[in-house]
């Protein structure tokens, strides 16, 4: 068998990482993949193309020249034929339409991952364009041959939206667990460090992801345990923004931003409490990998969190913007080292059990042979 994967991406995050190792695992079950990437001409962003690459898949990359080239629509069109592929998978909103009209004329079958949404639009134009490009992108799933949600809730909004219940079933995303059990801390993050206690976020800095609600709640925790370092993990439109407000809350000195890292494994070893307080979220890669990493884990109840974070056995859950709760979570974990050993041992073991990669690339096999025989 052989299948397309098709992705538009600005960077390397949660549904990246789930394209490569979705693909990763499906090569050791004997399909044949090929991601295909979109260099798009006003945001060139090929970093998925390159970590898939590092991890020796097959990588196409497909010029795009506007928001509507259907010169690259053609290109997949041919592409698809001319490979002679079984399956082409979509993710995300660009590859969902793009796919859609590559193949409508033709016998390949299109199958698409719906990776979250946002069900906290931002204001004014971006809120109009968000529902427009949802509204549209409700629309063409409702066409496809099959329909993918990482978690029930999103399943259950997709219902909603009238995609029909035989299109549609649930896999859960799934990490890829080589390195983490025997992982070192970064060096540089362990001189930062120094002995300190390490707060960790790891995700891109835009709205949502919650970097605001922890720095306020880091604000009163550095007063009672000043010997606490914070690291803000990853890159975006916020960073300044965030930094300004780190040096108004009198925490900048306790604030690190490392970038986007390329060491996660390290990462997260150099960590001793991991915090994700989003808004919204689908079922994060960035949770599974802290759980992997054995890292005590703070997380909102939101999208599929609830589904990796069960109260007091793999993590702590809290209720989004719920700034003292998240306080009160932090300090119970930093004070308490033996909940910070029982909750990552815990949660590695849950997700060795539940969310592997390994698992999710059979369940998606059996899925793209249904759609074959079909």
């Amino acid at each position: 068998m052989k299948v397309l994967q098709l992705i538009s991406s600005t960077g390397y995050y949660g549904a990246e990482a789930v394209v490569v190792n979705l693909s990763k695992q499906l090569e050791k079950l004997g399909v044949s993949n090929t991601i295909g990437v979109f260099q798009n001409a006003h945001r060139p962003n090929l970093e998925v193309a390159e970590v898939a690459k590092q991890q020796r898949l097959r990588v196409e990359i497909l010029p795009c020249a506007g928001r509507m080239d259907w010169g690259c629509v053609r290109r997949i069109r041919d592409r698809v034929r001319g490979e002679g592929f079984d399956v082409l998978h979509t993710h995300g909103y660009k590859a969902h339409l793009y796919g859609y009209l590559a193949v409508r004329a033709i016998s390949c079958p299109v199958v698409a991952t719906c990776h979250g949404y946002r069900s906290v639009l931002p204001p004014g134009l971006a809120r109009l364009r968000q529902q427009f490009y949802g509204a549209v992108e409700r629309a063409l799933l409702r066409r496809f041959d099959r329909v993918v949600a990482v978690s029930s809730e999103l399943a259950e909004a997709l219902g909603k939206a009238r995609v029909a219940s035989g299109k549609l079933t649930i896999i859960r995303n799934g990490v890829d667990l080589d390195g983490f059990g025997s992982a070192c801390p970064s060096a540089d993050l362990e001189k930062i460090k120094g002995g300190r206690m390490a707060v960790g976020l790891v995700g891109r800095l835009t709205e949502g992801k919650g970097h605001r609600q922890l720095f306020q709640a880091a604000r009163e925790i550095l007063v009672r345990h000043p010997n606490t370092v914070l690291f803000v993990v990853g890159d975006g439109p916020l960073k300044s923004r965030l930094e300004d407000l780190a040096r108004e809350l009198g925490i900048a000195s306790s604030v690190f931003f490392t970038g986007k890292r390329s060491d996660m494994v390290g990462v997260y070893a150099a960590l001793d409490i991991f915090v994700l307080p989003s808004l919204y979220e689908g079922l994060p890669m960035v949770i599974l990998e802290a759980l992997a990493a054995k890292r005590a884990v703070i997380a909102t109840r939101v999208g599929a969190v609830p589904d990796l974070i069960l109260e007091g056995n793999t993590g702590l859950l809290i209720e989004p913007a719920d700034i003292p709760a998240l306080g009160n979570a932090m300090i119970r974990l930093m004070t308490d080292a033996g909940l910070r050993r029982s909750l990552g041992e815990n949660g590695a073991a849950f997700v060795r059990k539940q969310f592997s990669a390994q698992s999710m690339a059979g369940k998606y096999l059996e899925l793209y042979q249904a759609v074959v025989a079909r």
